[in-house]
């Protein structure tokens, strides 16, 4: 990016910047010229034959000077060749004495040495062959013209570098807060990205497990007929609960969407009452609910770690929920009517662990009824666990059966 990306500049400014400065080296040639000129004007008689040759003098300075001045503002195209042409026309041509000044100054805004040190050379020899160009009643000496000439070229130059050193700490604090721009777009984009996955999880969890118990007593009404009129009733009204509470969870994980997205949410929004997220304290329900569909679950829990769970933080108990209940979901897909054994260890400050172990059914099994598997269930579930700060696994083990195991981080 290069700065005049960054500084975009209106027409309106650069005509102005333009103006002033040719109006500034205007006013300064125009001063300077009485100043060269004056003594050899008053001194040579009008009629005689020396007035001839200083209005020659005064047409070639006044015509090397316009040019000068012309030539200024075209000085980005070629700095170093340009400006040297100026100064150089500077020392027989006094009207060009702003554009000289203006152009060393100019040069030296770049902070390049070898360019401010070629300019200023031939600036300084410009001003002493000018002071001997131009007649003078009492010339200085040539040792005190130079050391006249160093101390304004020094002067010259700390102002251009002072200006350039400006215009560096400008670019450098626009190309900063242009980087700060970018990097704070990019961090926008990786936290709306970050969220969607972190919906798409939450979604997933709060669905997948009711979907699935739809999906599979609908199967069985589909494909059973030889069901009484009450077990018809009952496994249709497991899938009406179902299918109800799947709605409920839904439309509550969007109202707390809803609230987190909205800067200022609308008073209906505000005043609507959310159940928690689910935590431990609902693995009871989770477990009949799956014992329900078809799919046994046991739970195990050591007596030292079950009078420690009531203490554990919600962020903690949601996650080992949700890992027991995609657990159970991908056990019920995969491995139907087979019993899951469901154990929970650890050590406060140490690991919180998880395991979920279920037998595999033979593969002459028929596949069950049920709706079809998105591969993501324990993706999101890896991906909730490792932003927790632990780890999951899931295979078969060494026994032929399939488990699932995480752990995750038990703060004290």
């Amino acid at each position: 990016m290069t700065p005049s990306t960054l500084l975009p500049r209106s027409r309106g400014r650069v005509v102005w910047g333009t103006f002033w400065r040719m109006t500034l080296i205007l006013l300064i040639g125009v001063l300077a010229l009485p100043i060269s000129h004056g003594e050899a004007m008053t001194t040579v008689d009008p009629t005689g034959p020396g007035s001839a040759a200083v209005a020659v003098r005064l047409l070639v300075d006044i015509l090397l000077g316009l040019a000068a001045i012309v030539l200024y503002p075209f000085r980005h195209r070629a700095p170093l060749v340009i400006i040297l042409v100026i100064v150089g026309v500077s020392s027989i041509s006094s009207l060009a004495a702003g554009a000289a000044l203006f152009g060393l100054i100019s040069i030296a805004t770049r902070r390049r040495w070898q360019e401010i040190g070629v300019v200023a050379v031939v600036y300084a020899a410009a001003q002493v062959v000018g002071e001997r160009y131009f007649p003078s009643a009492d010339p200085l000496p040539l040792w005190q013209s130079a050391v006249f000439v160093a101390v304004i070229v020094g002067l010259l130059v700390v102002t251009g570098m002072y200006i350039g050193g400006r215009r560096q700490l400008h670019r450098t604090l626009v190309e900063k807060a242009e980087s700060d721009r970018r990097e704070h777009r990019a961090l926008l984009e990786q936290a709306r990205v970050s969220e969607r996955a972190r919906i798409a999880r939450e979604m997933h969890d709060v669905l997948a497990h009711r979907l699935s118990l739809v999906a599979l007593h609908a199967g069985v009404l589909e494909s059973r007929t030889d069901l009484t009129p009450e077990l018809q009733q009952s496994t249709a009204g497991v899938v009406r609960e179902n299918a109800h509470l799947a709605l409920t969870e839904l439309r509550e994980v969007l109202g707390v969407l809803r609230e987190q997205g909205s800067a200022l949410p609308d008073s209906s929004a505000a005043t609507q009452q959310t159940r928690p997220q689910p935590t431990l304290a609902n693995l009871t329900d989770l477990l009949e609910d799956s014992t329900t569909a078809g799919t046994p679950a046991t739970l195990e829990v050591p007596a030292s770690v079950a009078a420690a769970v009531p203490l554990l933080t919600d962020a903690t108990s949601r996650h080992l929920y949700r890992i027991i209940q995609e657990g159970l979901t991908n056990a019920r897909k995969h491995a139907p009517g087979q019993a899951v054994a469901v154990r929970i260890a650890g050590e406060p400050g140490a690991r919180l662990t998880v395991s979920l172990t279920n037998a595999v059914p033979g593969l002459d099994r028929t596949p069950p009824v049920g709706p079809p598997t998105s591969g993501l269930g324990l993706t999101g579930l890896t991906e909730r666990v490792r932003l927790a700060g632990g780890e999951l696994t899931a295979g078969p083990d060494a026994r032929g059966g399939f488990t699932l195991q995480a752990w995750v981080p038990w703060t004290p």
